[in-house]
């Protein structure tokens, strides 16, 4: 700011243009953060380009850019140094938060810059795992290219594909699948993804778990197949469907 208040005084502009000139200098760190949130490239831009601003407000205007999406702006945060393996207070990188929200351009940005694709949230939530649970279809083949854990868990023994199933989103299943998303693996209490996809009545979600060899006949612990769970939520086509592939 000195080198402007130089030139207002060099130009015999008045005293008070050099108070508020001043003043907009000790506003710059909100202003990042605002600009951030409105999308205001040009803003952002000027900022950056024209002020020092410390890491932590970086950092901070960064998440309010991540949650934004504008992959311009995100761009330029990247190149001004922003963290891109910060935590927020939700526990979640900036990868994670742009998987999540279905981000691919940002996504891909991040990648690039180094971003750690299989970070963990305080809950043992991936990048993947969020994408995969909010169908993400984009997204996904983006974090696997970058060798994501296809087989991450959260605290609960969730994973990417056991959520995707629950959901009934046959698309990701089968790109979880040909990434070799483990198809017959048991939550604690031993229910599968198959046993998902049966009790809540995703047919497709069945056909292409099948397709991918998931065993019908798995127990929980509680003795309870696929097939049992089909016929107490009486879900006829998911019955005849695991009939066909052998479920007793």
């Amino acid at each position: 700011m000195r080198v402007l208040s130089k030139q207002l005084i060099r130009f015999g502009l008045p005293f008070w243009m050099l108070v508020a000139a001043n003043a907009w200098s000790m506003q710059v760190d909100s202003e990042l953060a605002k600009a951030a949130e409105k999308g205001n490239v040009v803003l952002v831009k000027q900022i950056l380009d024209t002020k020092a601003v410390d890491r932590e407000t970086l950092n901070a205007a960064f998440w309010a850019a991540i949650k934004k999406g504008n992959p311009a702006i995100v761009e330029r945060f990247l190149q001004a140094g922003a963290n891109v393996n910060f935590k927020a207070e939700n526990g979640f990188t900036p990868l994670m938060q742009a998987a999540r929200d279905g981000r691919d351009q940002v996504v891909e940005m991040l990648l690039a810059t180094q971003a750690d694709v299989n970070a963990v949230s305080e809950e043992h939530d991936t990048a993947l795992i969020l994408a995969a649970e909010k169908d993400r279809r984009k997204v996904l083949p983006l974090l696997l290219a970058a060798h994501a854990d296809v087989n991450a868990k959260r605290n609960n023994g969730m994973t990417a594909l056991t959520l995707a199933a629950q959901e009934g989103y046959q698309h990701i299943i089968q790109i979880l699948v040909k990434a070799n998303a483990d198809v017959n693996y048991q939550l604690e209490n031993g229910a599968t993804a198959l046993m998902l996809a049966a009790q809540h009545g995703h047919l497709a979600a069945v056909h292409s778990l099948i397709a991918a060899k998931a065993d019908p006949n798995l127990k929980a612990s509680n003795g309870v197949t696929a097939m049992m769970l089909a016929n107490l939520y009486r879900h006829r086509e998911i019955i005849d469907t695991l009939k066909k592939a052998g479920a007793k």
